[in-house]
């Protein structure tokens, strides 16, 4: 999704076919905007045109005028708050005159001239004796940065001539909108006699050549004359040759249109215009989509001479006028209370602390070096982003395995791409952590901030029932999270994708929990309007074996500890060659003054890692204690731990892997103590480990 703020360009159109050029025209097209003001009722197309992003808007369908283009742009200012210059693009009716040979598919700028501001309203002010009109008040000229843009273009053409019809050319050349938006047959271009009229029934075919103006042909190939003057504005469209005459000879009117007299005050733009008739009761269809594609040409060439630079320079729209600005505060009082008060609401849901994956509790717990499990995480995302496949993705593996730094891993690779939806992580030893009483709501409330869509249909449930952090979790379940996210779907054009992350299911106290948990989450993955997958952690027990067993198909096992060898020891050894490096460096800092205590560039060496990978495999929990036991500097320098650890091991034979890891921890742990310290010590420890090994053990 797009954000609001980074657009600076607001483009805007009258009618569909103004839409399309203008779409045809953009370099890039991008994601629908993040989110939209509730007081915006426009829609939108974003995009890029040379380094700057443009929001395009066009009017409601019918309408037409002056108010209608003063409201989307209003609409378009509440949620694109950075704009900061504007373009009106589309079609006009031409005022050809002898001093201005203005031709069907040309394009018509205006042009600050003679006391105006390049546009006029022809319908705003008071009539005189003889006939004569006279207009009251002044619009707004275009922002410097458009007119430094404009200057920098017309000197381009005149240099290095016309090229907008290749433009055109190049944005239909595989398009099947060529008919329609191509240039039509120079033959068709026909200047009626201002005294000429006629009716809806009429066609050219029906006039004879006294009817129509001698002009000249123009060269064959000739891209779109360009002129600059200019434009009358009204709400009424012209179709009085005699009144478009008048206005030529008197203001040098150059083409009339019925949008930017509403937005020139409010909106500051310059207006681009195709011309698609000649202002009188001969109307042409024919040249209009013609039209819009040699102003939209036009506009992507100007576009492309704003520098970034200057537009920053430009103050935003919103802050040109005061009451604009006085909306806009008002509306920021009125969103920062609804803020409050929504947080006030969510505050009620109860959830399990340090649960989700970048808690500050979690803050320090690793995830996976980038050399490591390198096979299975590519696996996993490729699963993650492919719309088919199994919907659960169950990882088990034995203790120490390193399940919840995988767990970890993909949270955080998926949250960086913005398609993780929740985590939450198990642990036996904390009371909110080791139950699912609190995990629906916990989600829940994640999921509202990574989809702001359900925040309203998540607000309804909670307000239906105060202590819904309290019900069962079936309930927690529908009303939290399965109802919003039906209720939401209908505001999707596509089918956003959502991952959400569990780890260490099996730390769940309740057994039966699990039982209910799963399928809940095998309802979830078929809900409609999101692509939703589910990443799951546990280790290999019985119960969780024969609850996955119930959703076939609709889950893939992937068995850790069943890795091979091979790639586990290699996985290891990067861990432990790096963490060692690293070990070696702090200590070599922090004895800078004391060279003969530094350790060697070569330390540990190949034969010393080679056993300390052989010691820890296949466990990465191993391999963590090993390097917190070597780094601690209560109980000696690096090498000398290391020494000690691989002499454990060497005595404790191949096969024990538990001895090696954890006595010389023990061991010096018990040395540094005194005699009755130590004794004290000793006591604990058979209380609490005996107390362990008697409760792991049933009696006989």
């Amino acid at each position: 999704m797009s954000d609001p703020s980074l657009y600076t360009i607001g483009w805007i159109c009258a009618i569909a076919s103004e839409f399309v050029a203008a779409r045809l025209l953009l370099d890039e097209v991008h994601e629908e905007p993040v989110s939209i003001s509730r007081h915006d009722s426009n829609s939108y197309k974003l995009g890029r045109i040379g380094k700057n992003n443009v929001v395009i808007a066009v009017l409601p369908h019918g309408e037409y005028g002056l108010n209608s283009a003063a409201i989307v742009a209003r609409d378009m200012l509440h949620t694109f708050e950075n704009v900061r210059v504007g373009l009106m693009v589309g079609i006009g009716g031409g005022a050809p005159s002898p001093k201005n040979d203005i031709r069907l598919g040309d394009v018509v700028v205006s042009s600050p001239k003679d006391g105006h501001g390049g546009v006029f309203q022809y319908d705003f002010g008071k009539s005189l004796q003889g006939g004569k009109f006279h207009t009251t008040g002044f619009l707004n000229k275009p922002p410097t940065a458009l007119m430094t843009a404009l200057n920098s273009l017309i000197s381009d053409l005149e240099i290095q001539g016309n090229w907008l019809k290749d433009e055109i050319y190049q944005a239909l050349k595989s398009n099947t909108l060529r008919q329609k938006y191509g240039q039509p047959d120079p033959d068709s271009d026909v200047l009626f006699r201002s005294e000429v009229t006629c009716d809806a029934n009429n066609t050219a075919m029906d006039h004879g050549p006294g009817d129509f103006v001698e002009r000249l042909k123009r060269k064959e190939g000739e891209g779109p004359v360009i002129h600059y003057g200019l434009i009358a504005s009204a709400n009424q469209v012209m179709k009085d040759s005699l009144k478009r005459d008048a206005l030529a000879a008197e203001r040098n009117v150059l083409c009339f249109e019925t949008e930017a007299a509403g937005l020139m005050n409010h909106f500051p733009c310059l207006v681009i215009r195709g011309i698609c008739d000649y202002s009188d009761s001969h109307k042409n269809k024919q040249w209009q989509g013609y039209a819009a594609m040699a102003a939209a040409a036009y506009a992507k060439a100007l576009v492309c001479r704003l520098q970034t630079s200057r537009i920053e320079h430009e103050r935003r729209i919103p802050e040109i006028p005061q009451i604009v600005s006085l909306l806009r505060n008002f509306k920021q009082d009125v969103s920062e209370i609804r803020t409050r008060v929504d947080r006030a609401i969510l505050d009620k849901l109860s959830i399990a602390a340090g649960a989700e994956y970048d808690t500050h509790h979690n803050e320090h717990d690793p995830t996976c070096h980038p050399e490591t499990r390198v096979d299975i995480l590519q696996e996993i995302e490729r699963w993650a982003r492919s719309p088919a496949g199994p919907r659960i993705y169950w990882l088990s593996g034995m203790a120490g395995t390193g399940k919840s730094t995988i767990a970890r891993t993909v949270a955080r690779t998926f949250d960086d791409v913005h398609m993780l939806g929740a985590s939450f992580f198990f642990k036996r030893d904390e009371v909110d952590r080791s139950r699912s009483s609190l995990l629906f709501s916990t989600i829940s409330r994640q999921l509202v901030r990574h989809r702001p869509e359900l925040l309203p249909f998540v607000l309804d449930a909670i307000a239906e029932a105060d202590n819904i952090s309290s019900k069962n979790i079936r309930e927690q379940f529908t009303r939290l999270i399965l109802d919003p996210l039906k209720r939401a779907r209908f505001q999707q054009r596509e089918r956003p994708k959502i991952l959400l992350v569990l780890d260490a299911l099996d730390e769940c106290s309740v057994e039966k929990d699990i039982q209910t948990v799963v399928p809940l989450l095998a309802t979830l993955v078929k809900c409609e309007g999101y692509d939703i997958k589910v990443f799951v952690t546990s280790r290999p027990e019985l119960a969780i074996h024969y609850v996955f067993d119930r959703t076939k198909g609709l889950h893939e096992e992937i068995q850790l500890h069943k890795v091979s060898q091979d790639t586990i020891s290699h996985d290891i050894r990067v861990f432990l060659r790096d963490e060692l490096a690293e070990i070696r460096e702090k200590w070599n800092a922090s004895s800078s003054k004391q060279p003969s205590q530094q350790m060697s560039a070569g330390w540990p060496g190949q034969k010393s890692l080679d056993a300390l990978v052989r010691m820890t495999s296949p466990l990465f929990i191993f391999a963590a204690t090993a390097c917190r036991f070597i780094q601690d500097r209560c109980y000696g320098n690096p090498e000398e731990q290391l020494s000690t650890l691989l002499r454990d091991a060497k005595e404790s034979g191949v096969n024990d892997k538990l001895g090696p890891t954890y006595l010389p921890a023990l061991r010096q742990f018990r040395d540094d103590r005194t005699g009755l310290e130590r004794q004290h010590l000793l006591r604990r420890f058979r209380q609490i480990v005996g107390t362990i090994i008697l409760l792991r053990h049933k009696n006989t």
